[in-house]
């Protein structure tokens, strides 16, 4: 079971924002309570467990953080150590190729957005620039005309190889036909 150490730092994500992380480091601890280090102030809370271990839940309001003992901290370079060694033999997904070297007006393109919409085929007509703004990056757009004369604008690196599938194994998107 995983237990709360003096001078480690455990760390949780946002229940809104998965890219907010909040950090706390153990200063002290008994039986029964811990006191952290968070932004500079010194807090106690009551530790709970469950069957993952001991946890906390600092504040109490709905989307409140909830740093679990099993979710210790590292540093950049600390995690650049460690390497599983079992990891090197665990098979993994076979992706098709990246992105092809050049994209043309006139390159044909499928789109798979899902049940109840047949795939589409289409054809880049063009290329614009989106400016960066303060919630999207900067981009080079693909113009496609779709067969039933629509037309979208799709961010290159958002038009896939034939075959690709995401992480989580959706097979949904844009893709290059060849």
């Amino acid at each position: 079971m995983a237990t709360f150490e003096i001078g480690k730092k455990y760390f949780t994500t946002s229940a809104c924002d998965h890219n907010c992380v909040f950090v706390v480091e153990i200063v002290k601890r008994t039986a029964k309570t811990v006191t952290f280090r968070r932004d500079g102030q010194e807090r106690r809370a009551k530790i709970y467990t469950d069957h993952d271990g001991e946890y906390i839940i600092p504040e109490r309001y709905s989307m409140a953080p909830v740093f679990r003992a099993s979710s210790e901290y590292l540093e950049a370079e600390e995690v650049e150590e460690i390497q599983d060694p079992v990891s090197a033999f665990i098979p993994q997904a076979v992706q098709p190729a990246d992105h092809p070297g050049l994209v043309m007006v006139g390159q044909p393109v499928i789109g798979n957005f899902g049940a109840m919409y047949p795939q589409e085929v289409g054809v880049i007509v063009g290329f614009l620039e989106r400016e960066a703004t303060r919630w999207t990056p900067a981009a080079t757009m693909a113009v496609i005309r779709w067969s039933d004369g629509r037309t979208s604008r799709e961010a290159l690196e958002d038009i896939h190889p034939a075959g690709w599938r995401s992480p989580s194994g959706s097979p949904l998107g844009v893709f290059f036909a060849r």
